[in-house]
């Protein structure tokens, strides 16, 4: 079986176990040999005092006989001499009764008379503080009388008394030497191992490999003690090395990571420029070609506003006659709108043509909504469209080019009503937005767009249209483009189109 102390201090178990070992124990087996001590005492007693009765009973016999109280008395008292006796009575049978028996003679002198009595019973009692001995007195035929003696037990309590007082003396010494053996091992043994622990427990705590415990002896502990300092020296140097191999590999790889951060850098800034070199390229080559394109659309529509011009002058010659010739209100006011379409029509292409030579856009703040109205009402010849327009939050002006912007309005707006063949409606919501932008969303409800053209329609000579040349939404992204704006397109097909514009509002 496996004894512990759990978690006690090596000074605690050593205490205990030599408590145990030289207190406990001994005290068993002490107590063992004093209970046996004490009952052979004891049987020695009841012995020793069973022959004295056993003599007394004999050489009382003739006195008894001729009933001689006075050297009964004399016999008794001289057999009581022993201290530890505290009583002898002599019990007499009666002549006339031989079951009762009458005190014959006793010391010490209690009762002169006592009364008659039955015939005790001649039995032993052995108590905790006396002893009471019977015995017969008899001939070899015949029973005189029975005497009683009782003895103190007091030389057994006196020396039991003894027995604990060098117990316990003994007990009191044994502790205060085993107090004494354990400081002096706490100082020799304990001491050290204390020592030990602190500084082991202080470097696995701080990682202070400086500290040192101190010798406190010259025997095996202090060997011991050296031992581990020099164990810490070494642990000290090669945490030492480590540290510096540690600390140089740590400087190589901030300077080799530095070069390669400076590295990546310089790769990472190269393909920046890289990049937006080649995006400048793509971009110059784009307007390059786009350029070219809407140099030749610029030339041919040059070519047709001049061609155009002359015959819109003879037309605008004639309205003029017929008007002064005709004196119906009715045709008179047709010949007016004639007139009024052909100079705007005539604006359209000089500031087209104004455009095309390189000179600015004539902008100022304009009312949207009356732009969208008039450009929706030359579009929308037949009437088959409805237009709404909506501001968020509110409405507000942008400062726009309002002949180009109408045009712009004009051709979308033409686009939306011939993709609604059975007539709809045409939404246009223009909302405020931040960093100084207005969005421009204009939505129908016609046939949509093939999905592979909607990336293309604003390329020049690109279009779905049997009878469309491909101009009129180049035109449109080119005229947003000079108000430093964009304009983008998102179609289903049978579901409608979404234009939106971007455009600065001042």
């Amino acid at each position: 079986m496996k004894l512990g102390f759990g978690p006690l201090k090596f000074r605690t178990k050593f205490f205990l176990s030599s408590f145990f070992a030289t207190v406990i124990l001994p005290s068993f087996v002490v107590w063992a040999l004093y209970n046996e001590d004490i009952k052979s005492t004891k049987e020695l007693i009841y012995s020793n005092l069973g022959s004295q009765i056993n003599n007394l009973s004999q050489s009382i016999y003739p006195a008894l006989a001729f009933d001689d109280n006075q050297t009964a008395f004399d016999q008794i008292k001289g057999f009581s001499s022993d201290p530890m006796l505290v009583g002898v009575d002599v019990w007499k049978k009666n002549s006339t009764d031989t079951n009762a028996f009458t005190l014959f003679v006793n010391y010490p002198i209690q009762n002169a008379s006592q009364p008659r009595i039955s015939k005790p019973v001649p039995n032993d009692f052995i108590g905790e503080q006396k002893i009471s001995m019977y015995r017969l007195i008899r001939s070899e035929k015949e029973e005189l009388g029975i005497v009683l003696v009782t003895r103190t037990l007091e030389d057994l309590k006196n020396k039991q008394a003894g027995y604990l007082q060098v117990g316990v003396l003994s007990i009191l010494a044994i502790f205060a030497i085993i107090i004494l053996i354990t400081l002096w091992y706490q100082a020799s043994l304990t001491r050290p191992m204390k020592e030990l622990t602190k500084v082991a427990s202080f470097i696995s705590k701080d990682k202070d490999y400086t500290a040192r415990a101190e010798k406190t002896s010259q025997d095996e502990f202090g060997r011991l003690t050296d031992i581990f300092n020099e164990m810490l020296d070494s642990i000290q140097e090669s945490n030492s090395l480590l540290r510096s191999a540690n600390e140089e590999m740590e400087q190589r790889v901030e300077r080799r990571t530095k070069e390669l951060t400076l590295s990546n850098q310089r790769i990472i800034e190269e393909m920046k420029a890289k990049e937006l070199a080649n995006e400048a390229l793509t971009k110059t080559r784009m307007q390059l070609s786009q350029n070219e394109k809407l140099a030749n659309v610029g030339q041919v529509s040059s070519s047709i506003a001049h061609e155009l011009r002359n015959p819109m002058a003879a037309i605008r010659n004639s309205t003029y006659f017929l008007r002064l010739k005709l004196k119906e209100k009715k045709l008179t006011e047709h010949l007016e709108i004639i007139d009024r379409e052909i100079s705007r029509s005539d604006q359209v292409i000089q500031r087209l043509l104004e455009i095309t030579k390189g000179e600015d856009l004539k902008k100022e703040k304009t009312d949207m909504q009356i732009v969208a109205v008039e450009a929706m009402s030359y579009a929308n010849v037949n009437k088959s469209s409805k237009l709404s327009v909506k501001f968020k939050p509110e409405p507000f002006r942008i400062k726009v080019d309002k002949l180009l912007m109408r045009q712009v309005f004009h051709n979308l707006f033409l686009n939306a009503i011939e993709a609604m063949p059975n007539g709809g409606s045409i939404s246009l919501v223009i909302k405020q937005m931040e960093d100084n932008l207005a969005e421009i969303v204009i939505t129908d409800e016609g046939i949509g767009i093939e999905k592979h053209l909607v990336d293309k329609i604003f390329d020049p000579l690109v279009t779905d249209k049997k009878d469309g040349i491909g101009l009129g939404l180049s035109l449109c992204r080119d005229l947003i483009s000079r108000h430093g704006g964009t304009i983008r397109a998102s179609s289903e097909k049978d579901k409608g189109t979404k234009i939106t514009i971007q455009i600065p509002i001042s």
